[in-house]
């Protein structure tokens, strides 16, 4: 039994241990380093992408907030005519219930 105990331990040290056993180690070694740089190369991209997501939206702010600003001054505008309007309005009824 001690022979055959000997032997299965020599075979399974040769087989870990072995040439075939190193390039299988060296393979699944490997394969997690690429599945590691596929995970980073996934990340920068979607990094990348969102990057320039925000730096689209920044631009579109810029863009927006100067169109608020035109439109805001447009409307301040208009209200101070048609303050002067009713104003005018009301004088020329007045002027026309005199008459």
């Amino acid at each position: 039994m001690s022979e055959n105990l000997t032997t299965i331990i020599i075979t399974l040290v040769s087989v870990l241990f072995g040439a075939g056993g190193w390039k299988f180690y060296e393979f699944l070694i490997k394969n997690k380093r690429e599945k590691q740089k596929e995970d980073l190369s996934e990340n920068n991209i979607f990094r990348d992408d969102l990057i320039s997501r925000v730096d689209k939206l920044e631009a579109d702010k810029g863009n927006c907030l100067n169109s608020l600003l035109e439109i805001s001054k447009e409307v301040s505008s208009l209200t101070t005519k048609v303050e002067f309007l009713e104003r005018e309005n009301i004088s020329l009824k007045t002027k026309l219930e005199k008459f």
